[in-house]
This record gives C-alpha cells, sequence and structure tokens, in this order.
C-alpha cells in the first residue's frame, strides 16, 4: 500500500522536475550509478487523520557531505547536490498540498462496509448524538418560503433528535440573518427590532402560537436560534450574509456535525472569504428551494443571465455540499452524482386539522346539471404578487374561459410585492377616456397638451399660462413693463424643485405600464385582498394556481392539506400533488375551463388520515433523513469517480477570487451592490475588535492574525532600527 502512494506522489511531481542538463548532460550512467550507491534511504512516516504514508527523501552520508566540502569546485557534484534538494523541495511541497487538501471533510468516501446499500456514519442522520445546524436566507416575520418552512424543518427535526437521544437536550440550530440596517426590516418586515433579542422573541411566539409548538419555543430546553449580520438586495429581492458566517457560527453555534443549507447557492454567491462548510461540517447537505434559472430568464439583466446564474449556482452546490436535495425535478441538474429529487417539505398542522374537520362533516351533493355559479366567490389565489408567480397566465386563462363561457370568473387574490400594483391595473384595466360611448373631440389634443404643460411649468416653479394673461392684464392696467421672457421659471429654491421633481416621476413612473398586460382594456372580477395567513381562508373551496416558476409551490400543498380543490398545470414542479384526488391538473386551456367549471359545481373529496400524514412535517422530516442518506455503493463510486478533488479545487478557486478589495471588486461587477465589500466588511470587524486604535492605523489592511505574527514583530523592529539609522 505504501508503495503504490509513493509511486502516485512520484508521478505528480515527476513532471515539476527539470530534465538532467548543462553539465549533468556529460555524465554517464555509471557515474550516475556510483553516486546513487552513497545515499541512503530514510523513511518518514506522515499521520494525516487515519491514514499514515511514507515519503523517501534522499540523504548523503557524512562521509559524502565531507567529500563535497572538499570538492567544491566540481561543477559536476554542486549540479547533483542542487538537483537533489530541488527534488525534496518538490516532494516536501507535494506533501504539503496533500495534507491541505485532506483537510476538507469528504463524509462521503468513509467507506468501510462490505454492504453496498448500508448508510455511511457521516450521512445517517438518525444516529444518536448527532447535532444540526440549518442555516437559511431568510426569516420571519417575513413569510416567505425560505423563512417559513426552514424554521418548521428546524422545529420538527428539534422534536426528533430528542425523540431520538431520549432527553431534553438542545441538537438543533437555526441559524438566520439579522438585517442590521433599519431600513431592510422597514422594507419586508413592515416594522423595525432595535435587538436580535426582540426579533427571536416574535420567532419563538410565532412557533408557540401559529405553529403550536410550545416546547419548541422554550428558550431553555427548545429550538436555538443564532443570528448572523446581512443585508437586503432590493434588486434580487434577497438576504445575503455579511462577514465569516462560519466562523461566528464556530465560535456561536456549538459542535460543526451536520450543516442542513436552505439554498446552497444563494448562501455562497456573494460569501466572504473563509474555510468551506465541508472543511468545517462532518456533513454538509443543500436544499434547494428556488429555480433561479427560470427567474433569471424573465427579471435579472445584466450579468445575471440564465445560463450565467446556472453555472455559478452549480459550482457552489458542488463545492460546498455532500449531498444535494432538489424537491422537485423541474431544477437543473447540478452535481449528478450528489442530487436526488424529493419533497422534503410539509405543511402546519392547523392546515391538516381544517381538512380532516371538513372530512368530518362531509356531505355529497348530487351534480348539477348546468352550470349556475353561487354568489359567494369560491375560487381564489394567494401569493407573492409577482408576474413569475403565473398571474400573467391567469390573465390569459380568463380570456379564454370568458371565449368559451361568455362571461370571467370570479377571483379573490391575496399577496402583496413589488409588482402588486402593475397587476392590479391589468386585472381591472385602463380605464376609458371617452365617456358615456362619445368620441374623442377634435381639441382633445390641444387640451391634453396644455395640461402637460401647465403641470410641467408648475413642477419648475413657473407660470401657467392663465395666470400669464392675468399677469399681462395686470401689466397693461399698471403701465410696468412685461418680461421679454413671460414663462419664467423660478430657480430660486432648488430644494422645492428637486422634491416635486421625484414625486411628480415617481408618480409617472407608477401610472406608466410596464408590461402588454397593463394595457388590457376589459376589467377582471378580481378582488385584491391584501396580505393574509392562508390557514385563514377555510371559506373558499378552490384554489388556482397557474405558476410554472415554482419549484415546489408551499400554498398548493397547504390548500390540498385543507381539503379543497386544487387547479393546477401539469408540470414537473407539481408532480408530488398529481396523486391526490382534489388535484385537477390541467394540460391545455380547454382542460383548465373544464376543471374549474367541474370544481365550481362540485364537493372535493374528504381527506383521510392516510393522505393527511402525508402532508405533516413528521412524514416531511423522515422524507428528509432517507434523502441525505449516502450508501457505502455511492461512495465507493464517488471515489472512483474522483470527482470530489474538482468539488474542492472549485471552494479553493472561489474562496481566492473574494479575497481583499479585488475580491470586493469581482463581487460588485457581479451584481452584490449592498453585499460586495465582504472583505472590508471583515476588515472593520477586526479593527474594531483591536483595543489600540494607533495599532490599528499603523497596520491597517493587514488581518489580525498577521499582525500578530513574529515576522510583523521582526519587520516593526527592522523599520525602527531603520528610522534610527537614517537620523
Amino acid at each position: 500500500m505504501v508503495a503504490s502512494n509513493d509511486a502516485s506522489l512520484g508521478e505528480r511531481i515527476a513532471h515539476l522536475v527539470p530534465s538532467r542538463g548543462g553539465a549533468l548532460s556529460n555524465t554517464t550512467e555509471q557515474e550516475e550509478t556510483e553516486s546513487m550507491c552513497h545515499e541512503e534511504i530514510i523513511l518518514f512516516p506522515l499521520t494525516n487523520h487515519s491514514h499514515t504514508k511514507s515519503l523517501e527523501v534522499t540523504k548523503q552520508s557524512a562521509e559524502d557531505e565531507n567529500e563535497e566540502v572538499i570538492c567544491t569546485d566540481s561543477p559536476l557534484t554542486s549540479a547533483r547536490t542542487l538537483e537533489r534538494k530541488r527534488l525534496q523541495f518538490f516532494d516536501r511541497m507535494a506533501w504539503v498540498s496533500e495534507m491541505w487538501m485532506r483537510k476538507e471533510h469528504d463524509a462521503s468516501l468513509h467507506s468501510s462496509s462490505a454492504n453496498l446499500s448500508a448508510i455511511t456514519p457521516e450521512s445517517d442522520l438518525r444516529l444518536p448524538g448527532r447535532h444540526f445546524h440549518i442555516v437559511t436566507t431568510a426569516a420571519l416575520p417575513w413569510f416567505t418560503g425560505t423563512a417559513v418552512n426552514p424554521t418548521l424543518r428546524a422545529a420538527y427535526l428539534h422534536r426528533k433528535t430528542q425523540e431520538i437521544n431520549n432527553n431534553t437536550d438542545q441538537w438543533v440550530t437555526l441559524v438566520v440573518p439579522w438585517l442590521e440596517l433599519p431600513q431592510d426590516q422597514k422594507q419586508l418586515y413592515g416594522e423595525i427590532f432595535s435587538t436580535q433579542q426582540e426579533q427571536e422573541d416574535y420567532i419563538r411566539s410565532w412557533l408557540r402560537d401559529k405553529a403550536g409548538m410550545p416546547d419548541v419555543a422554550d428558550p431553555e430546553t427548545g429550538l436555538r436560534i443564532l443570528f448572523y449580520p446581512a443585508r437586503y438586495h432590493s434588486g434580487l429581492c434577497s438576504i445575503f450574509a455579511m462577514g465569516d458566517l462560519l466562523n461566528l457560527i464556530e465560535e456561536k453555534g456549538g459542535p460543526m456535525d451536520v450543516c442542513i443549507l436552505e439554498e446552497p447557492e444563494h448562501v455562497n454567491w456573494f460569501r466572504a472569504p473563509g474555510d468551506g462548510w465541508t472543511m468545517k461540517y462532518k456533513f454538509v447537505v443543500g436544499i434547494v428551494h428556488t429555480n433561479y434559472k427560470e427567474y433569471a430568464s424573465s427579471h435579472y439583466s445584466g450579468l445575471w443571465t440564465a445560463p450565467a446564474i446556472s453555472m455559478v449556482s452549480s459550482a457552489m452546490i458542488r463545492a460546498y455540499c455532500h449531498k444535494v436535495i432538489k424537491l422537485s425535478p423541474v431544477l437543473q441538474s447540478y452535481a449528478p452524482e450528489k442530487e436526488v429529487v424529493s419533497n422534503v417539505h410539509g405543511v402546519r398542522s392547523e392546515f391538516i386539522d381544517e381538512g380532516l374537520r371538513r372530512a368530518s362533516t362531509y356531505h355529497p351533493r348530487e351534480t348539477k346539471s348546468s352550470y349556475s355559479p353561487t354568489q359567494k366567490t369560491d375560487a381564489y389565489f394567494v401569493g407573492k404578487l409577482l408576474w413569475a408567480k403565473g398571474l400573467d397566465i391567469m390573465l390569459d386563462l380568463q380570456d379564454y374561459y370568458k371565449q368559451r363561457t361568455g362571461k370571467y370568473f370570479s377571483i379573490d387574490i391575496y399577496g402583496s410585492g413589488p409588482e402588486q400594483e402593475a397587476i392590479r391595473r391589468a386585472f381591472h384595466g385602463r380605464p376609458r377616456r371617452a365617456e358615456d360611448g362619445e368620441s374623442k373631440s377634435s381639441n382633445a389634443g390641444p387640451k391634453r397638451s396644455r395640461s402637460i404643460l401647465q403641470t410641467t411649468l408648475a413642477l419648475f416653479g413657473g407660470n401657467s399660462p392663465n395666470q400669464m394673461k392675468e399677469d399681462e392684464t395686470k401689466a397693461g392696467a399698471d403701465n410696468t413693463p412685461t418680461s421679454l421672457f413671460p414663462m419664467e421659471i423660478d430657480f430660486s429654491s432648488f430644494e422645492t424643485f428637486s422634491e416635486k421633481a421625484k414625486e411628480h416621476f415617481a408618480k409617472l413612473r407608477q401610472e406608466l405600464p410596464q408590461t402588454f398586460a397593463e394595457l388590457r382594456r376589459q376589467p377582471v372580477p378580481a378582488e385584491f385582498r391584501g396580505r393574509v395567513d392562508h390557514a385563514e381562508l377555510k371559506d373558499y373551496k378552490v384554489f388556482v394556481n397557474p405558476s410554472v416558476s415554482e419549484v415546489l409551490c408551499t400554498t398548493t400543498a397547504e390548500a390540498l392539506a385543507m381539503g379543497k380543490f386544487v387547479i393546477i398545470p401539469v408540470h414537473p414542479s407539481n408532480q408530488f400533488f398529481l396523486k391526490f384526488p382534489n388535484c385537477l391538473a390541467y394540460r391545455d386551456k380547454f382542460e383548465f375551463v373544464a376543471n374549474l367549471r367541474w370544481a365550481l359545481n362540485h364537493e372535493p373529496e374528504p381527506l383521510t388520515p392516510e393522505l393527511a400524514q402525508q402532508f405533516t412535517w413528521e412524514a416531511a422530516t423522515e422524507r428528509f433523513m432517507d434523502a441525505a442518506a449516502i450508501t457505502e455503493g455511492e461512495a465507493r463510486e464517488r471515489e472512483r469517480s474522483g470527482r470530489s478533488k474538482m468539488d474542492e479545487r472549485i471552494a479553493w478557486f472561489h474562496n481566492e477570487l473574494g479575497k481583499g478589495a479585488t475580491g470586493d471588486m469581482l463581487r460588485k461587477i457581479c451584481g452584490a451592490g449592498p453585499v460586495s465589500h465582504q472583505a472590508k466588511y471583515l476588515q472593520k470587524q477586526l479593527m474594531d475588535g483591536e483595543s489600540d486604535e494607533g495599532e490599528e492605523d499603523e497596520d491597517d489592511g493587514l488581518s489580525a492574525k498577521f499582525r500578530r505574527s513574529s515576522f510583523a514583530e521582526a519587520l516593526r523592529a527592522t523599520v525602527g532600527d531603520l528610522s534610527l539609522f537614517m537620523q
């Protein structure tokens, strides 16, 4: 075993050794053999984790060393000595490189069992004594999927680990962002938390009251919550960490055993330089929530194109995860040998309770002979108000429904979002300018032009045409000279002008149509009822969700758990839902109309306990533990493919790119915006930690480790001696 390892190491460094030339080119084979006979082989055992390796290095005997001292003028001896030292140097450099590379914990490759279906210990999440960190990119009270689902996953995993370990210890830590800027909190949360403890109290209150988990909400024996500093990127509608997140977790988060990265690509896009996740944790599993490739193709621009974001996301997931769980097959392939498709999400118990309540009072009605909709609106949509959520598709379905039935279908829309005003205008239609069917008069154009002129003059602080006429009349009566420029603009108060301009252009920007859908004339009977908790919408029976950009829609699962009809397209993102009897999937517009008419005239099938179990977070936790496991057979296959080394190099390269001012510049170019200056942020943190301000100024730009090093001390002393010498 040792011989084979030594041979492979020799092969790796052979290409680094220059070919013999110069004085060595005249050396005969016999002379080389005689020289080699004076060398003795010494074996140095090197231990790395459980691996032991021996490297052969050459050393001249004491007699030869004496001879070399005597024959220092010989070119042949000098060249041989130089080459031998060069070989030793490259040999040791190769060993150092391998030591650094093996610091990476490749949990999937620790294969020792002969049973290929057995689970590797590192990936077996059901073993007692395992600690979990769940790292996510959003926190309550921002009620988005990446905030709610990780919180519930952490809560139910906390219960599961206490059951496995048969105690009340805290085995799970939820790691969530703390928005440092108050304006970010106001924009996302609608309120401002002055301290992290206030936001933690809010999360625990939600777990206790909404999720019905008082045991998990207990700060002493329940879920642990850890905050990391973060900023909100309004352009990407996402939160990103600031500073060394891993270092923070290592200091405050407890044992670094298992890490669950919610949206691993998102977590690592603009991360600060530092060690990778697989270097710190024994096992890292990533859960991919969002189809960023789909969002990039319709929302982002510049460097954030679909191919670019696809490539970067694949690199981040390959570099920092041992196992990847995709919620549905709609997602791209990131690392085929690492990924698996599984729905590891559940829904809150109150949704299932409502579904079982409906089932207990179920009374089937006879089918109506013709379509006669009730007065109350039965159909609804709930979600973030973005065009990407399928609301443009819903408008097309409304038009086709009217074409087939003669009228639009009524629907209530719940939610909020950055595009809600544009969506509202599109559904309600543009108001007609000609009232009561009268055609526009011939002077409508001049009137409109005059109105625009008056608005513009008022904006610049000038006079309107009516005011100018009054001034002219007044001037003629008083025999006072009028200005050569009657439409004078008053720039005396630039601040007033600036405020008026901002207000005017903001209003103009809101009124201008941003999509073709906003040019619609026909209003749709849709009511926009604002943001609400989905669990409160118990009176509806038909949930309409035409989105095809989701990975796995949580609201669809919640509606099915409540015992309602859901009308969704046949799409890979909806694959999990197609097996439920109340799921009415359609392949085209005609099937959509048929399904909706059926749903409005019939009652949903009652939710059975067996179906209800599939929606629970307990079942989702079991699916998660199964999906995260790596078998011995998979581990051996990965070892044979050698892809782990490539993944390690991706992590190393990504870390190197992110260092220093160059890394900040690259993040800025790539669109990081408010989270671009990660290296500068880290430097400021280090500076704030230093007590001596004078030392901070002297060593500006240097890391704390370097400032305290012996080399830095020697450098200071040398510079001090030189300054004295120059005096």
